[in-house]
């Protein structure tokens, strides 16, 4: 299946270090999210809150250690589309690079009617959101939130 976007963004951090502040409730609380129901682990449903947002639940699908992440979301419940639900692939991606981590975010299962685009654009800008925060609290400290 084609992905729908992906995103990249270059963090100057081992990737160790990218792949553990994303999987780690305690480390996502420090830059993205306001609260997480717990580590991102195969097999678990994770619920993840922003004060100003609300909740949104992903099921973790698969987990290669400093790799890969995909994460099942609901476009219905994450309220992205009106009348249909259907299951949404979100894929992080990780690779060493000489000075850092080359961090991908995709998305694929989106449908191409207006509901569907609205929500893959939508979500675009919220995992470029999130890379974009990842990168300035783990490269500098900064929380941009």
């Amino acid at each position: 299946m084609a992905r729908n976007y992906t995103v990249k963004t270059k963090i100057l951090r081992p990737v160790a270090d990218v792949f553990d502040a994303v999987i780690s409730s305690e480390k996502l609380k420090r830059y993205f999210v306001n609260g997480a129901s717990g580590n991102l682990e195969e097999g678990e449903r994770i619920v993840s809150h922003w004060d100003h947002y609300g909740e949104n639940t992903v099921v973790v699908r698969k987990i290669i250690k400093n790799e890969l992440i995909e994460l099942a979301l609901d476009s219905k419940e994450w309220k992205k589309t009106q009348s249909e639900a259907y299951e949404v692939l979100v894929i992080f991606e990780f690779k060493q690079l000489d000075d850092g981590t080359m961090l991908s975010i995709s998305e694929q299962g989106w449908k191409t009617d207006a509901d569907g685009l609205k929500g893959s654009h939508d979500n675009c800008g919220g995992w470029t959101h999130m890379a974009m925060c990842l990168k300035a609290h783990i490269e500098h400290g900064i929380d941009l939130r």
